[in-house]
C-alpha cells in the first residue's frame, strides 16, 4: 500500500527549509538543490511540490506571512489596548522566529524590487498588517484617516526598533526593544 502524503506538509516543510537558506545565504543562495538539502530530500522530491524557485520563493513568503497573521489569533479576547500592545510586540525580532521572519522578509523586500509577484505579496502584506493595526486603534482616533495615520506611525515604529535589533542585536535586546516600543506607544 502506497504512503500517504500531506502534500500542505510537504510544503510547508520546503518553505520552512526554504527560509532558514535564505537567512543564512540570501535569496540568491536558495537554488532548490540547497533547499531540498537543508530539507533533507533530492531536488527531484522538493519539484514535485514547486515547479520552480519563483514558486517556491513566493510561497515561502507567504507562509511566513500567514505564520506571523496566526499569532494574532489569540487576541480576541483582549481589549482593543491589550491588542494593540501585544499585535506589535509580535512584530518585533525578540525570538528566533521572529527574528526569522524578518531577516527572510528583509530578503524578499529587496528581490521584490525586481519582481512584481514578490512585490504584491509584499505591498498585501504591509497593507494587511496597517489594516489590523488600524482597527485595533480606531476606537481611541476617531475618523478612519486618524486612525491609519497613526498606525503607520506605529508600524514604522516597529520597523524602526527591528531593524536596529536585527543589525545590533547586542545592544537591542528583547527588552529594550519592549521598552523602546512601549515608549514610542505611550507617546500618544
Amino acid at each position: 500500500m502506497p504512503k500517504v502524503v500531506d502534500a500542505d506538509q510537504r510544503r510547508s516543510e520546503l518553505a520552512d527549509a526554504a527560509a532558514r537558506v535564505i537567512a543564512r545565504s540570501g535569496i540568491d543562495g536558495a537554488s532548490l538543490r540547497e533547499v531540498a538539502a537543508e530539507a533533507g530530500w533530492t531536488t527531484g522530491a522538493l519539484v514535485h511540490y514547486f515547479a520552480n524557485k519563483q514558486e517556491l520563493l513566493a510561497f515561502t513568503l507567504q507562509a511566513s506571512l500567514d505564520r506571523r497573521r496566526s499569532r494574532h489569533a489569540d487576541r480576541a479576547s483582549m481589549s482593543p489596548a491589550e491588542a494593540l500592545r501585544a499585535t506589535l510586540r509580535s512584530a518585533l525580532p525578540t525570538t528566533p522566529e521572529t527574528t526569522l521572519h524578518w531577516v527572510v522578509t528583509l530578503a524578499f523586500a529587496a528581490q521584490a524590487s525586481a519582481d512584481s509577484e514578490l512585490a504584491v505579496i509584499q505591498r498585501d502584506a504591509y497593507l494587511h498588517f496597517r489594516d489590523t493595526v488600524s482597527a485595533l486603534v480606531a476606537g481611541e482616533f476617531g475618523p478612519r484617516d486618524a486612525a491609519e495615520r497613526e498606525a503607520e506611525r506605529l508600524i514604522a515604529l516597529v520597523n524602526g526598533i527591528a531593524l536596529q535589533a536585527l543589525f545590533a542585536p547586542d545592544l537591542w535586546t528583547e527588552q529594550r526593544q519592549l521598552t523602546a516600543l512601549d515608549a514610542g506607544m505611550d507617546a500618544r
